[in-house]
């Protein structure tokens, strides 16, 4: 087995602002040993150098002479760790270790295929990652309704000012995605990103509203029927608002998802970890983030979809707040009140 030679020393040069190390290794190596080396370090990007005389040889390391000492010990590392790759090539024979790398090339497509891109004929022919309307159509109906049933105080105007908002801008998107030809829609997404700003800042308002009635002692908190009425209003809202927040910032939004699928997701869904439940081409839709919404505003944290982007798991904790202050508020209150 090749490694460094510790009985001899290290033969150390500066170069244009780099420190060249020159390692000597124990026990002689073969050409063909030197040329794997050289090959492995070529493929993996460490910057170095295989060098051999009939009887002895080295491993040349470049490092910058202005890294610091974690940067320049992992690279000399690395260095080291090639020679060990380096003999165990030289042990398989050739054609078993293309085999090897053509399979692992294999095994990682076949993984990988569930989030390719879908083309316009696979999307027409199977319906696989198309959006069903009615979801989105009954969340957002919900969205105009519950402003209009809390209290007048609720909002900062009159009530009706956010479900009219609301009711405009799903307009002007139905308008945008039928003028689409068979591909994402540029208007849709500022749309999209504008309803969902409205929806979100309402539930932040609404929310707020909420929780300084329930410490100040609000009109709606004398009595129990209106303060759970009310706090039921508030808490779906605030569902529906991050649903739609989840829905449209993970994977670049629903068009991204489908036509070009981010390599890795923001929000892992079970389908998604294990792609063997789930057919092939399995993108997440609306329903999915809502039930995301609904399962975070309860549990107070992630069930069964994992928050892997820093703004998941930033969006996920003020939910879960939000939600926590809410229920907490509002059922120790009712049940102070209750006769």
């Amino acid at each position: 087995m090749t490694d460094i030679d510790s009985t001899s020393d290290i033969e150390l040069r500066t170069v244009n602002e780099h420190v060249i190390a020159r390692v000597p290794l124990a026990g002689r190596v073969t050409d063909e040993w030197l040329r794997c080396y050289q090959r492995l370090a070529r493929a993996t990007g460490v910057p170095v150098q295989a060098q051999g005389h009939p009887d002895r040889a080295w491993i040349v390391v470049s490092v910058p002479a202005s890294g610091n000492q974690k940067e320049i010990a992992a690279t000399m590392d690395a260095a080291r760790a090639l020679i060990a790759e380096a003999d165990a090539a030289q042990r398989r024979p050739a054609p078993a270790q293309a085999e090897g790398v053509v399979r692992d090339w294999w095994v990682r497509r076949r993984d990988s295929a569930a989030r390719r891109p879908i083309s316009k004929v696979e999307t027409v022919r199977t319906g696989i990652g198309v959006e069903r309307r009615w979801p989105l159509l009954g969340a957002l109906a919900l969205a105009m309704v519950v402003p209009l049933l809390l209290p007048s105080r609720f909002s900062l105007g009159p009530n009706w000012i956010v479900p009219s908002v609301v009711a405009v801008l799903l307009v002007a998107i139905v308008v945008a995605d039928r003028g689409r030809h068979g591909g994402p829609a540029a208007a849709v997404r500022p749309l999209l990103v504008a309803l969902v700003v409205v929806l979100v800042a309402e539930a932040a308002g609404i929310t707020a509203r909420l929780v300084a009635d329930l410490i100040e002692g609000g009109p709606e908190t004398k009595d129990p029927n209106d303060l759970l009425s009310v706090g039921f209003g508030v808490w779906l809202y605030a569902i529906l608002a991050f649903a739609f927040l989840y829905w449209i910032l993970d994977g670049g939004g629903p068009d991204a998802r489908l036509w070009a699928p981010p390599e890795f997701p923001n929000l892992a869904f079970p389908e998604q970890l294990n792609p063997n439940v789930a057919p092939p081409g399995w993108r997440p839709e609306f329903f999915d983030y809502l039930y995301l919404g609904f399962t975070n505003a309860t549990a107070f944290s992630p069930t069964d979809v994992m928050p892997l982007a820093r703004w998941a798991k930033a969006a996920m904790t003020v939910q879960a707040t939000a939600s926590l202050a809410v229920l907490g508020l509002v059922i120790a209150r009712a049940v102070n009140i209750l006769p």
